[in-house]
């Protein structure tokens, strides 16, 4: 069988690196839209990188891993925070339709990137693939993000937006910013810590990615998340337990709020609890399912 191309954007970021890393591990020819290639060389190895889609190689490109999208927790929001937000998602995803709309042979699939932030703000209520959201700019982002991905189905392109958690990995992530308040005995939950983490662990994410890519019978949205879901309060005391610290200082709603202004109310005082039940229904197994295992694996390397 031929070797199989794939394009990644987002190359450089967390999933987008590990995925890289991967594909290229299993033998495919990746392809990396960056913007910056002596900054990109220094993380992607055996990969070919272009600043441009005119630079791709007139080679059929099978599939497309859309990752690219300015990180949401780097400072508080504001109105040109957020047009960064959809330029960087939804600008790139516009871009990459009218490319492969005019190329002979359009890619295969599509994995385009979302996040559990669609479903928008949720109490207790499990929520899989199917369920409706509330109102909230996170959603607002996703659902455009999605939608321009959507593009994709006029060409013939089966399309899966994985709707990813919090992505636990050693050093990058939530966890970079988590671990040294957490190791100095400094950790706690936040708020109430009632509201829901869906988490997964980044070797999931990736072999997750890789199943969408392989299951012709996968299409639409695909939680990315742990059949596991925990609470603040749970993570923060699991995490605790793991790097043997206390966990005795938690970080009071009003604080949150006025340190991080909107971004505390639609990402830390909030969540979702989300179940995957398109990757277990489709066979997929997770090697991390339990917070407590995926923490202790990673901390090992941290």
């Amino acid at each position: 069988m031929d070797k199989k191309t794939v394009l990644v954007t987002g190359a450089t970021g967390f999933i987008g690196s590990h995925f890289c890393q991967s594909a290229v591990a299993k033998g495919f020819n990746v392809i990396a839209l960056v913007r910056d290639i002596d900054k990109a060389k220094q993380r992607l190895q055996g990969v070919l990188l272009v600043t441009s889609l005119a630079d791709l190689p007139s080679e059929k490109i099978h599939w497309v891993v859309n990752m690219a999208g300015e990180p949401l927790v780097a400072g508080r929001w504001n109105t040109d925070r957020k047009q960064a937000f959809l330029k960087s998602r939804v600008g790139t995803t516009n871009q990459l339709f009218s490319y492969f709309k005019e190329v002979p042979e359009p890619p295969d699939v599509l994995i385009s990137g979302s996040a559990v932030g669609y479903y928008g703000p949720y109490c207790d209520k499990l929520l899989d693939e199917a369920s409706v959201h509330h109102e909230s700019f996170s959603h607002y982002l996703c659902s455009e993000w999605e939608h321009s991905a959507a593009q994709f189905l006029e060409l013939g392109t089966r399309v899966c937006y994985l709707r990813t958690g919090i992505v636990l990995g050693a050093g990058e992530g939530a966890l970079a910013q988590m671990v040294p308040p957490f190791r100095m005995g400094l950790g706690g939950r936040i708020g109430s810590g009632k509201q829901w983490m869906p988490w997964i662990h980044i070797d999931d994410e990736i072999a997750l990615i890789f199943h969408c890519i392989k299951r012709n019978d996968i299409s639409g949205s695909v939680n990315g998340t742990s059949p596991n879901p925990v609470t603040n309060e749970q993570f923060s005391k699991t995490l605790g337990k793991v790097l043997s610290r206390p966990v005795i200082f938690p970080m009071p709603a009003f604080v949150a709020k006025l340190l991080f202004g909107e971004m505390a109310e639609e990402l830390l005082l909030t969540g979702q609890r989300t179940h995957p039940r398109k990757a277990l229904e489709s066979g997929f197994e997770f090697n991390y399912p339990e917070l407590a295992a995926a923490l202790e694996q990673i901390l090992v390397k941290y």
